[in-house]
């Protein structure tokens, strides 16, 4: 069972009596029976949970937003500054040393 499904089942035994309630009164409300909604509810709850899950499981880089990029960037880039790693020269970082073979 997929970890969605899973969620889903413990959704619908948590919420047992909301959902037949709200399926009571989607009946009332179309005039169609319980057994025509059910599919349909099912189905939005689905996709709703399905959503949730999607945007709990983006990634950092998805969501975060230009400030908490910067900052997350920065703390990165300030972890590594003890680890005393030479800085390269002007020579070395220069288009002609990156580019030898076309000179």
């Amino acid at each position: 069972m997929s970890k969605l499904s899973h969620q889903y089942s413990d959704f619908n035994k948590f919420y047992a009596k909301d959902i037949e309630q709200v399926l009571g009164m989607l009946s009332k409300i179309t005039s169609r029976s319980v057994a025509e909604i059910k599919p349909h509810l099912d189905a939005l709850l689905n996709r709703l949970n399905q959503e949730k899950y999607d945007s709990a499981s983006a990634s950092f880089y998805e969501t975060s937003s230009h400030e908490e990029w910067s900052a997350e960037f920065q703390a990165w880039v300030d972890s590594h500054k003890s680890l005393d790693i030479p800085v390269l020269s002007d020579e070395a970082m220069s288009r002609e040393s990156i580019y030898l073979d076309r000179l």
